[in-house]
């Protein structure tokens, strides 16, 4: 059986990071929306610690739906 897929906005900040390895430390499948802008070793690290990371333009509804398809939690 699949994961149920988690997307947390602002995984790169401070808050977003900590709720992010909480997550996944709990076994969760995470996907992480950042900035098309976001520091590149902040996504890295995020995606070394297991998320799934998808850059997107967040003036942009449809890229940001598009981004949270099938999702179980925003």
């Amino acid at each position: 059986m699949s994961k149920q897929v988690i997307v947390v906005a602002g995984g790169t900040g401070n808050l977003g990071g900590k709720i992010i390895n909480a997550l996944l430390h709990k076994g969760a499948a995470v996907r992480v929306l950042v900035r098309l802008t976001s520091d590149k070793e902040k996504i890295s690290r995020l995606e070394q610690a297991g998320a799934s990371v998808v850059s997107v333009n967040m003036t942009k509804e449809k890229e940001i739906a598009a981004a949270c398809s099938g999702a179980a939690c925003v």
